[in-house]
């Protein structure tokens, strides 16, 4: 019995030798058996203060990226993270590779992403989260924040995100990120 076009029933339950039982995984860790689960990551040095960093998300026709946790780091704060979808732009910018967390699958996203794309219109705003000042002087403090488990997205095929970065820190910063996804294909 197919579920998707990436799994039949026969091989998503596996029976352990040793007690006699089935053994369950996770979907997530499921798409790291299979090859379709990828991280993204790098980091952004010297944003200056009142500016942005642009990550865009061209997502590829027939697959659903899951986007299940996203890091982001700063050596300085407060920053502003956003999420825009339906996002144009004239120039895409430069490539960041997507690496598949199975090493000894040759699977590739087809989701392409890019750092500082020319945008021409950001989109519409779907979500934000915002990383305040903690307190100290400037050059001083830092800030994390994990957004994942319960906060999947789901971007869908053919569409164009964008995740903006704003510095509000009075000063520049580093900025570095770090995401986790699977794609899927069929319906969501």
């Amino acid at each position: 019995m197919t579920i998707s076009k990436y799994h039949n029933i026969e091989d998503s339950v596996y029976d352990d030798p040793y007690a006699d039982a089935f053994t369950v995984i996770s979907e997530e860790h499921r798409m790291i058996h299979d090859g379709y689960m990828f991280n993204l990551s790098g980091k952004a040095t010297g944003i200056a203060n009142g500016g942005t960093y642009d990550l865009l998300f061209v997502c590829g026709s027939g697959v659903f990226l899951h986007v299940i946790n996203m890091e982001y780091t700063i050596d300085d704060a407060p920053a502003l993270i956003e999420l825009y979808e339906g996002t144009t732009y004239s120039a895409a910018g430069t490539s960041i590779d997507w690496v598949n967390h199975s090493r000894v699958s040759a699977n590739t996203a087809d989701t392409v992403a890019t750092h500082t794309p020319t945008v021409t219109s950001p989109g519409t705003l779907v979500a934000e989260r915002y990383i305040p000042d903690p307190g100290g002087s400037a050059g001083h403090t830092s800030g994390s924040i994990v957004q994942g488990g319960d906060y999947e997205w789901i971007l869908g095929n053919g569409d164009d995100y964008l995740w903006r970065f704003t510095n509000n820190s009075g000063g520049a910063i580093d900025i570095g990120f770090h995401f986790n996804a699977y794609e899927i294909g069929a319906t969501p």
